[in-house]
C-alpha cells in the first residue's frame, strides 16, 4: 500500500478526516450511506445504520489509505469501528519523530 500523502498529524485530526469522509465521500460511495445525518466523532457508525456491510469496506480502506498500512484482519471487529474516535482510537499512531 502506498504512504499517505499526508497522515494525520494527531488522533483528533484523524477522527475528524473519517467524519468527513463519512460526511462527504461516503454518499457517493453508498447509496445506503446518502440517508444519514451528519455524522460526529461520538456518532454510532453502525447501530445507526450509517455504515452497513458494504460501506465498510469503503471505510476501511479510507483508513488504511490514510495510516499508510493494512489493518490486520483481527482488527477487523465491530468494537474498532463504533464511531470516528473509537476507529482514531483504534488506528491512529503518532507520526515517527524525525
Amino acid at each position: 500500500m502506498t504512504r499517505p500523502a499526508v497522515p494525520p498529524a494527531s488522533r483528533e485530526a484523524f477522527a475528524a478526516a473519517i467524519c468527513d469522509f463519512i460526511n462527504d465521500e461516503l454518499p457517493r460511495l453508498s447509496t445506503k450511506a446518502k440517508e444519514h445525518p451528519r455524522v460526529a466523532p461520538d456518532t454510532p457508525l453502525f447501530a445507526t445504520g450509517i455504515v452497513d456491510s458494504m460501506a465498510i469496506l469503503h471505510l476501511i480502506a479510507f483508513i488504511e489509505r490514510s495510516i499508510g498500512c493494512n489493518i490486520p484482519p483481527d482488527k477487523v471487529v465491530m468494537k474498532h469501528f463504533f464511531s470516528a474516535d473509537i476507529i482514531a482510537d483504534s488506528f491512529w499512531t503518532p507520526p515517527a519523530a524525525p
